[in-house]
């Protein structure tokens, strides 16, 4: 059971202290008011009656330090990008608002007014972000005994009104070829790297960090062992792909593979296996000229390149001047769907997806099942039965006057 003391202050007044014993551990808090005091009480033999650990009604953690402490924890499993990518959403969006409140202040009231004002400044898909980081550090404190019922539990998220529309692009081969070959007008190497993008599926990440060891070209391959991206504050970081699964061989289609055998021939670099497939470009006065030496900067070729070819138009291609890099990718998936042979597994292996249900959930629709011959064997099943049932009933109504006397 708890008790409740009244005891006084330096300043004159008074505050009312709530003490107990949970787990042979002496516990208390200090409450300004005694009906707070009396709450308090309540809430205390309520989970020490069920059992349950009152850890948390002493824990003074806010919501900065909780947040802190599960980044820390995350340092050995997560990748640094999800790590800063997570602080980021926290600086922005967290911080600000709650990061000196105690966590055990938060309420599920808070959290929606709290996701209701982000609604008024940021997009659907940030505020799922920043709800995402807030709802991971409620669950971690209460992990750790800081916090009993999650807040977040329960708080209804922003719509996006626009998810009906799939904006997914899927082009057809010969859209495909048109695309790399006005790419190619500007870089020779685009065309192969805009083939490349579409005929393996691989991330843009995935594809800037190739090497020439990665190319296998006698078991016509291609080997993803890693994901580039430049840092803040420029440089290259090389990292392992998004998931487990991502680390992969794609088969290679043999006209990309013959491609890529040109390509290599021509490659200053072939014989060091380390070197980037790709070449870099260096700024020289109005222009830039190719470096083989430096890293491929994809970002580039999809900003300055890829998007204008595509806003200013393919003549005759019928693509959509909202075609994105990463359409590419959705295009391999659709090839793959249409190919005879391929099935949903094949393609979530060679893309790399975490899980089979991902695939399905995004391309499920792309795989049309023929069930004609299924079909055409319930047909026949129904054509016996229905003989079988035939006879029984002229069985039945030639011996039924006997058996009924």
């Amino acid at each position: 059971m708890a008790n409740i003391q009244k005891v006084a202050r330096a300043n004159g007044g008074c505050a009312y202290e709530v003490r107990w014993r949970d787990h042979g551990k002496d516990r208390q808090i200090t409450c300004k008011t005694e009906p707070q005091a009396l709450r308090e009480k309540v809430r205390i033999e309520d989970l020490l009656a069920e059992g349950r650990s009152t850890a948390h009604r002493t824990a003074k953690k806010t919501v900065k330090e909780v947040f802190e402490a599960c980044m820390a924890a995350g340092e050995g499993h997560l990748k640094p990008r999800t790590i800063e990518g997570q602080r980021s959403v926290y600086n922005n969006h967290i911080g600000p608002e709650l990061g000196r409140r105690r966590i055990t202040s938060l309420s599920a009231t808070d959290v929606e007014k709290w996701v209701a004002e982000r609604s008024k400044k940021l997009g659907h898909g940030s505020v799922r972000n920043a709800y995402v980081v807030l709802n991971k550090l409620c669950k971690y404190a209460i992990r750790h005994d800081w916090l009993v019922v999650n807040p977040c539990t329960g708080v209804a998220l922003p719509q996006d009104h626009d998810a009906v529309e799939d904006k997914r692009q899927f082009l057809t081969p010969a859209q495909v070829e048109a695309l790399a070959n006005a790419l190619g007008e500007r870089r020779e190497h685009y065309a192969l790297i805009v083939r490349m993008a579409a005929y393996t599926g691989l991330r843009s990440g995935e594809l800037a960090g190739l090497r020439i060891r990665d190319v296998n070209l006698f078991r016509n391959t291609v080997e993803v062992r890693r994901t580039v991206r430049r840092k803040k504050g420029g440089g290259w970081v090389a990292a392992s792909p998004k998931s487990k699964r991502s680390v992969r061989e794609v088969p290679l289609l043999p006209r990309l593979a013959a491609e890529l055998r040109v390509y290599l021939e021509t490659h200053p670099n072939r014989t060091n296996p380390d070197a980037n497939l790709w070449p870099g470009s260096r700024k020289k006065f109005q222009s830039s000229e190719i470096d083989w030496n430096i890293p491929f900067d994809i970002n580039n070729l999809i900003k300055s390149h890829f998007r204008k070819t595509v806003r200013a138009g393919v003549a005759d291609a019928g693509i959509s001047t909202a075609t994105r890099w990463h359409d590419l990718r959705h295009t391999y998936a659709s090839i793959m769907a249409a190919a005879p042979g391929i099935t949903v597994y094949d393609v979530s292996k060679w893309m790399g997806h975490s899980s089979i249900n991902t695939t399905e959930k995004v391309y499920v629709h792309l795989f049309r099942t023929d069930y004609t011959d299924k079909m055409a064997s319930v047909g026949a099943f129904l054509d016996g039965a229905g003989a079988a049932l035939s006879r029984e009933a002229s069985v039945t109504q030639l011996f039924g006057g006997v058996g009924g006397s």
